[in-house]
């Protein structure tokens, strides 16, 4: 039995039913909260998540063999309840490339062409010229090629940028339209030369308060840094500090370390930092491209074949 596990913010309960009804012939339930679906743990065999599971309470799903996330991230699942069981994980690794890639070019281009002095002087009545870049020739270095990245990468090549990636297995797969690939042992060696920095990166411990002032540093004064991956990557004092001494040129942040950003926050104040309230992914195809891979994943799971998407619960992700 598949339990679906959502409280109508995310995944929405009307979109569920319509779907799962003309497409789903096996059984399903929806449930609200854990608690819920806590109470039909023994039919339970896979688990359609867009909430938290309680990483001891679900030790007692003695037939659940897989969870499908419908968010991109798993770090708030519990990863060593869901590998000691033997379940696999699965999310939907993919579904906000197109969405993601577009607000960094949307961004890259308002940088790029100067489109914030144009809001500024039109709130201003000026009419004042002023600088203008292209993107064409500009080096673009993306932290983590995943679907986002490589979907980054396409797109970028058709403004004849220069691309440059970093990640973990250099072993060349997957890497169409980089013309240099980096392993992340190496970052800090090859941060230099870049006019923007994009951070794709999921939250695992090896990536939690990497961009440190060192970091920052070791980018040239004229860099971008841009980060839709994980907030916790990104130490926010160093970026304050980074930005007022001028070791980069600007940044735009979609995440956070906290979670609504406090209007206390310095960060607010900063001329040269963009802000969006993690916003980058959300798309209106979402649902429809997470039922595609869920539907894929439920009838390679049902014929016993290796599933698309799956976490590794050593790399947590």
């Amino acid at each position: 039995m598949i339990g679906i596990l959502t409280n109508d913010s995310f995944l929405k309960i009307k979109d569920v039913e319509e779907y799962f009804t003309e497409n789903v012939d096996e059984e399903w339930k929806i449930y609200k909260i854990f608690d819920e679906i806590y109470d039909d743990r023994d039919k339970i065999d896979i688990i359609l998540s867009s909430g938290r599971l309680d990483g001891e309470k679900i030790k007692n799903f003695k037939n659940l063999k897989r969870v499908f996330s419908y968010t991109t991230g798993v770090d708030k699942y519990p990863l060593d309840s869901l590998n000691e069981m033997g379940v696999v994980l699965t999310n939907t690794k993919g579904v906000q490339a197109k969405s993601i890639s577009e607000q960094v070019l949307g961004v890259m281009i308002s940088f790029s062409r100067n489109l914030f002095k144009a809001y500024q002087n039109k709130a201003e009545r000026k009419y004042e010229k002023y600088p203008m870049y292209e993107l064409y020739n500009k080096r673009l270095l993306i932290i983590g090629m995943g679907s986002i990245g490589r979907e980054l990468a396409r797109r970028a090549k058709a403004f004849d940028m220069r691309i440059a990636g970093v990640r973990n297995h250099v072993d060349g797969k997957d890497q169409e339209n980089f013309d240099e690939v980096y392993p992340t042992s190496e970052l800090k060696n090859h941060l230099s030369g870049f006019d923007y920095i994009v951070s794709i990166l999921p939250s695992t411990e090896s990536t939690r308060d990497l961009y440190n002032y060192d970091l920052f540093k070791a980018m040239d004064k004229n860099t971008i840094f841009m980060n839709v991956g994980r907030g916790d990557a990104v130490i926010e004092d160093d970026l304050i500090r980074s930005l007022k001494d001028g070791e980069i040129r600007g940044a735009y942040l979609d995440v956070f370390q906290n979670e609504p950003l406090s209007p206390s926050s310095d960060l607010w104040d900063l001329d040269n930092l963009v802000i969006t309230p993690h916003i980058a992914g959300p798309t209106p195809f979402y649902f429809e491209r997470a039922m595609v891979l869920f539907q894929r994943n439920l009838e390679e799971f049902r014929k016993n074949k290796e599933l698309s998407n799956t976490i590794s619960y050593e790399e947590r992700y």
